[in-house]
């Protein structure tokens, strides 16, 4: 095994155990009553249900945590350009850390926001925001240092077909992402009501839609399609 995939299921062990503690913390603390199990966009909850689905959507977190740990354990060795990952081993654990961490993270504001008044759900769903827009910047901050590969970065049919266009794309898409992500985390706690929800959405989305359009054309000007 991999030295960098035994140091991230390490820190996935550690942050799966921590989303366990939280989940079994957040099953005795769950009210009586009916408890909010969906958040709107301006952060109060618009749907409730009983203890035990409260139990079990809490349950699904770490689930979902052991899923994203597999799938980032085996694909340094199915990638047909497994070797690239290696040379960017770095960037690959990096992201996978501060993605478990952020599950842990979300796991604690969502047993929070589950137990807690109804007044600090707002507040909660800021702070997950926040959590992903931090996980954001840090992606951004790696793309560029990545090399192609089919299971980690911006995967188009253009970035796969020609190196020169993915290292182009993603020193681009790079810094797009992480300006998404620094106005995601203004907006966690400057946005109010539906803004809140496009705080992050909004950048997030239109980080992704340069980068996709740019890596066509990047190919276009790299292979001389236009001429085709």
């Amino acid at each position: 095994m991999k030295a960098y995939v035994r140091t991230g299921l390490t820190w996935s062990a550690l942050m799966i155990a921590v989303m366990v503690g939280i989940v079994v913390w957040g099953m005795n603390a769950l009210p009586e009553g009916p408890v909010p199990l969906h958040w709107g966009p301006d952060g109060l909850p618009d749907r409730f249900g009983s203890r035990e689905e409260a139990a079990l959507t809490l349950w699904i977190l770490p689930a979902v945590g052991l899923g994203i740990t597999l799938i980032l354990a085996v694909m340094p060795s199915l990638d047909p350009r497994k070797r690239n990952i290696d040379t960017g081993r770095t960037a690959y654990v990096t992201v996978w850390i501060a993605v478990m961490v952020l599950m842990a993270a979300l796991t604690g504001g969502i047993a929070l926001a589950m137990t807690g008044s109804q007044e600090a759900h707002p507040e909660t769903i800021r702070y997950i925001i926040a959590g992903v827009s931090l996980l954001m910047v840090i992606l951004g901050n790696l793309l560029p240092k990545t090399r192609p590969n089919f299971s980690f970065g911006i995967r188009t049919p253009w970035t796969l077909s020609n190196d020169n266009v993915w290292e182009r794309t993603h020193r681009l898409g790079g810094p797009l992402l992480m300006l998404a992500g620094l106005i995601g985390l203004a907006g966690a706690f400057l946005a109010q009501g539906i803004w809140l929800a496009f705080a992050l959405a909004g950048p997030a989305m239109a980080a992704v839609l340069i980068s996709v359009v740019y890596s066509y054309l990047a190919w276009r000007r790299e292979t001389g399609a236009e001429q085709a």
